[in-house]
């Protein structure tokens, strides 16, 4: 009777540490790929150096046709003016990318992940 309990124990021991590596290993996966899609979302374009590259191709432009208007104040103010502009565009696509990252951190946080495991860990034994 030892011997069979000593080896029914063994056997279950066996299959619940055989569960936690699988369960380790699809949670390293699952980690893997949460992180590859994060870096996916940091590396995408969200269009600002294009804009920035206009603004200062048109501004360089114009310095160079008209180098005497530079000096002049309505071309000063015309100038600031834009760059008033360049700047308010800029921070909309900055509140719109953080509102991204806000989804985004939200989707994560509630795709059950973290409950999935616990309660997977908790069913083992």
């Amino acid at each position: 009777m030892w011997r069979d309990l000593a080896k029914n124990y063994k056997g279950q021991m066996r299959r619940v540490f055989r569960n936690i590596r699988l369960q380790r290993e699809q949670a390293g996966i699952r980690q893997s790929e949460l992180k590859m899609q994060f870096l996916e979302f940091l590396h995408t374009s969200d269009g600002k150096q294009a804009i920035l590259d206009e603004f200062v191709k048109n501004f360089n432009s114009f310095s160079d046709e008209y180098p005497d208007l530079r000096e002049d104040d309505q071309t000063k103010e015309e100038l600031h003016q834009r760059t008033d502009s360049l700047s308010d565009e800029l921070w909309e696509i900055v509140e719109e990318r953080k509102e991204m990252a806000i989804e985004f951190r939200k989707k994560i946080m509630e795709s059950g992940f973290v409950e999935f495991n616990l309660e997977f860990l908790t069913q083992i034994a």
